[in-house]
């Protein structure tokens, strides 16, 4: 009986086998035109969003790939009947040529990471092999296959959609980013006199009020061209070219409008590193379209016009017309959702005629990204922890990595970036000084304010993985013991924009190690210890929640006997931990703090921008790019802020000229070689 179910199954694959792969390629490739615009909108980091969509880019080109694998060793019927249960050989290959289609994949998604894009290599391999697959069990059947002119047809729309997924990928390789590849736009605008920005966009307007949407597009397209050497050529920048950025951006008047212009940059940037875009949207990649297009307009013509195709089985017929019509409807469908949400696209169309227009649909339009603030504190991530033995138990059975995830995603929260929040980082960062140091944006205001204060000294002893602790310790003690704060008519209320500041920092030092690597040393243990100093202080249990930690750690201030004792407690309070120590000196600062005759809100607000500050200049670069397809952060434009007001590029410009001088030195002793000689 076990025998009889196997071999049943066992015949029903064989002969469904391929069918089932190709309807699933299909959807596969359906989906992924549907859904893949949400990366780049208010959804993108939502679980529904991204598990799917990664699930389904990676499985697209499996199954097409395994599909052609199956077709190439099928030994299925040569002939075509209507009571065979296998197709047969001339409609298999038919169907072999739409899997190279779906192989180059839509428009809107030619990579999900940026990683992806270096692979371009091992993507033409696979065109390559998959194409010769294909061709050698078309020759195969050549002299009995009676489908042979819609086959040529749909092979060479699949190697051509194929070959422009290769490319579009090789041109968004950092190894090529960097040159200088840009659209016929562009060359058609330098030769009229109307600029080029080695971006692949046109500058087609003249610049006057910059509160115009016109003239702001102008100055995106602009400013675009920085991102290009802030990735990939950080040492070739003049200084010359990065004072006219800083005064380019500086004309914006507003911080909202800021804002806009640095959205759209990284929707360009989205646009250049993962979609088919900018190699479409020039006029060989238009010809080599609209040729596919009909290319598959023919073969829907000769296949529906030849006599064989009714001695198909009827699934088989149905399901051939179902991949034809739908290589249409889906290109279709697919340059029409890229084109409508495209920044790109809209900008290298901007005419004269409908300027005013386009800028304001591509100036007005919203969500180019999640705009969401991640969010979680050490409080509550003591606060939901787990009981101590399920924590023993869990490092038994090597489970306690699945622990935390399961613990971050009970701790986490977000918010949506709030305008009075961007407007307050933006003019803090913008007084930040051109000349500033990249070692120097560090706490360099922040200690400023705090002069007057009794923990300056003690603030110097700290490096950055501790100064982040004890900042967001007592920004959270303030915060709990605060409750009852109330800002005064007109004035701003820093108190809530401390707080997300402090625990979106917080988050990435725990939940984005990678972005924060460059900055945060020996972070995991740091943590640990001071995990570990805060459970001993308040042992977890499930009544606890963040007030009453809160109160237990603020226990721990030492008496009011004057600043002398303060500072005394505050120096001598060292057990050789500075780890734990962070604790204690996060409650000196809070009694400091109270003592201060500034107010405590806003100077810490101020502090958290310039941690903020130092992380993002001193994140890698293509660690910035990558989070672009992953709903972007807040961190990036920081970031892609600070490098067009020229901040941290001093570092640049000093590791530069110790490689000309470098370079000068090798070419004079080579010189003085020569002559010896």
């Amino acid at each position: 009986m076990a025998l009889s179910i196997t071999d049943n199954a066992k015949k029903l694959w064989d002969a469904w086998n391929i069918r089932g792969l190709i309807i699933l390629s299909l959807s596969l490739q359906t989906y992924l035109i549907l859904f893949a615009p949400l990366r780049k909108g208010r959804f993108a980091k939502k679980f529904y969003v991204r598990w799917p969509t990664w699930f389904a880019y990676l499985s697209a080109d499996w199954v097409a790939t395994y599909t052609i694998g199956l077709i190439f060793s099928s030994d299925s019927h040569s002939t075509c009947t209507s009571t065979s249960p296998s197709p047969p050989k001339d409609i298999l290959v038919f169907w072999a040529s739409f899997l190279l289609l779906h192989l180059g994949g839509p428009d809107n998604i030619t990579s999900y990471a940026l990683e992806d894009n270096e692979f371009w290599k091992r993507h033409l391999f696979v065109l390559l092999l998959q194409v010769a697959f294909t061709l050698y069990a078309f020759l195969k059947s050549f002299s009995k296959n009676e489908l042979w002119l819609p086959t040529i047809l749909v092979l060479f729309a699949g190697i051509m959609k194929y070959a422009e997924r290769n490319v579009a990928l090789f041109c968004a390789s950092f190894d090529h980013f960097g040159k200088d590849w840009v659209s016929p736009h562009v060359k058609r605008g330098a030769d009229e006199g109307k600029g080029e920005t080695g971006t692949g966009l046109p500058i087609p307007i003249q610049f006057h009020d910059t509160e115009d949407h016109t003239s702001l597009l102008g100055t995106t397209v602009q400013l675009f061209g920085n991102i290009k050497s802030a990735l990939v050529g950080p040492l070739l920048k003049k200084i010359e070219e990065q004072k006219r950025i800083r005064g380019t951006l500086l004309t914006i008047r507003s911080s909202g409008q800021v804002r806009k212009v640095l959205e759209i940059e990284l929707s360009l940037l989205y646009e250049v590193l993962h979609t088919k875009l900018p190699v479409i949207d020039s006029k060989s990649g238009f010809n080599l379209r609209i040729a596919n297009f009909g290319c598959i307009l023919l073969a829907i013509i000769t296949f529906s016009l030849a006599k064989w195709h009714y001695q198909l089985r009827e699934f088989d017929m149905l399901l051939t017309y179902g991949l034809l019509i739908a290589a249409l409807a889906l290109d279709s469908l697919s340059i029409m959702l890229l084109v409508k949400y495209s920044d790109w696209y809209a900008i290298a169309h901007f005419k004269d005629t409908v300027k005013k227009d386009a800028a304001s649909k591509v100036m007005e339009r919203q969500h180019r990204w999640c705009e969401e603030v991640p969010q979680l504190n050490c409080l509550t991530y003591h606060v939901k922890g787990m009981p101590v033995r399920l924590n023993e138990l869990a490092d038994i059975l090597h489970l306690r990595s699945l622990l935390k995830v399961i613990k971050g995603f009970r701790c986490e929260s977000s918010w949506i970036l709030d305008p009075k929040v961007w407007s307050f980082i933006y003019y803090e960062v913008r007084e930040i000084p051109a000349d500033t140091r990249i070692n120097e944006v560090w706490l360099e205001k922040g200690k400023k304010l705090l002069k007057d204060g009794k923990h300056k000294e003690m603030l110097g002893e700290l490096d950055y993985t501790q100064s982040l602790l004890v900042w967001h310790i007592a920004t959270e003690l303030c915060y709990q013991e605060d409750t009852n704060y109330k800002p005064e008519s007109n004035r701003t209320n820093y108190r809530p924009i401390c707080k997300h500041l402090s625990d979106y920092m917080f988050y990435l030092a725990v939940k984005q190690p990678t972005i924060m690597a460059p900055v945060l040393d020996n972070w995991s243990t740091v943590f640990k210890k001071i995990s570990e100093r805060i459970q001993s202080v308040a042992p977890w249990s499930f009544f606890l929640n963040e007030e009453n930690v809160s109160e237990k750690i603020l226990k721990m201030m030492p008496k009011e006997n004057g600043s002398d004792s303060v500072q005394v407690e505050m120096h001598n309070d060292d057990d050789g931990d500075n780890a734990k120590n962070s604790l204690s000196k996060a409650v000196l600062l809070v009694h400091n703090l109270k003592q201060a005759d500034h107010y405590p809100w806003k100077v810490m607000t101020i502090i958290w921008v310039e941690l903020m500050c130092y992380a993002a200049i001193n994140c890698r670069p293509n660690v910035h790019a990558q989070q672009i397809s992953q709903g972007g952060e807040l961190l990036t434009l920081v970031w892609l802020l600070m490098n067009h007001l020229g901040l941290g590029t001093e570092y640049y410009a000093t590791l530069r000229d110790k490689i000309r001088e470098y370079e000068r030195g090798e070419s004079e002793s080579e010189s003085e070689e020569d002559s010896g000689a």
